[in-house]
């Protein structure tokens, strides 16, 4: 015999979340440009059945980019639906998509399981990914006093994070300090050199930071 409660605590467990599985990997377009923004997006299917439409997001660490899509996987004893959406463990990964194109894989994601983690590298057409304009802070796509004005503001003046980090860095050292303002000023002013690139113009970096651009005005 259970003791008093026994079946209602199994109940509890049993609708414990199940851990998400997790599929990651860097993307590069076609050109060999590494991509840091978009909207990225799982295509999971049952059956070849469209079952989840699972969104993720890019992430800067460790000196590249890295795209995240972590898949739910609902209850321990989730039973398929009427819409067949239910309990995901064992499905299959269709795609990835970016900016609603299809990446190419190295690798096929394997079938979900909870708390599984795959990585599989990949290849986007196109070479719009990870576009920005270095040292257009404020942002208006072209290099003046305010694109200084804004890095400082954001520096010392509580300013908002600018929506593209990376473009704050006009000096390319990966991290925004002073001597990104110094830069636009001595490029404008003082003969100096310009930003490097991509700058100052749109471009996609070949050696990316981890500050980060969610959204870029070369992408407006």
């Amino acid at each position: 015999m259970f003791a008093p409660g026994t079946a209602l605590l199994f109940l509890v467990l049993g609708e414990l979340p199940l851990p998400d599985a997790t599929l990651y990997g860097t993307i590069i377009t076609d050109t060999g440009g590494l991509v840091t923004q978009g909207a990225l997006q799982a295509r999971i299917v049952r059956g070849g059945t469209l079952v989840l439409a699972a969104p993720g997001f890019l992430k800067q660490a460790e000196g590249s980019s890295w795209y995240v899509v972590n898949v739910p996987l609902e209850t321990a004893i989730g039973a398929p639906g009427p819409s067949g959406v239910g309990a995901h463990e064992g499905d299959a990964v269709e795609s990835i998509l970016l900016d609603g194109k299809p990446v190419r894989l190295e690798r096929a994601h394997p079938s979900l399981a909870a708390g599984a983690a795959s990585r599989a590298n990949g290849t986007v057409a196109g070479g719009g990914g990870g576009r920005f304009f270095r040292g257009d802070c404020s942002p208006d796509l072209a290099l003046d006093i305010s694109d200084a004005l804004a890095v400082l503001s954001f520096l010392f003046l509580g300013s908002a994070e600018p929506s593209c980090v990376d473009s704050c860095d006009a000096d390319g050292s990966g991290a925004v300090d002073i001597t990104d303002a110094v830069t636009v000023l001595s490029f404008l002013f003082l003969g100096g050199p310009e930003p490097p690139a991509p700058g100052p113009r749109c471009g996609v970096d070949d050696t990316p930071s981890d500050l980060g651009c969610v959204h870029s005005a070369c992408d407006a």
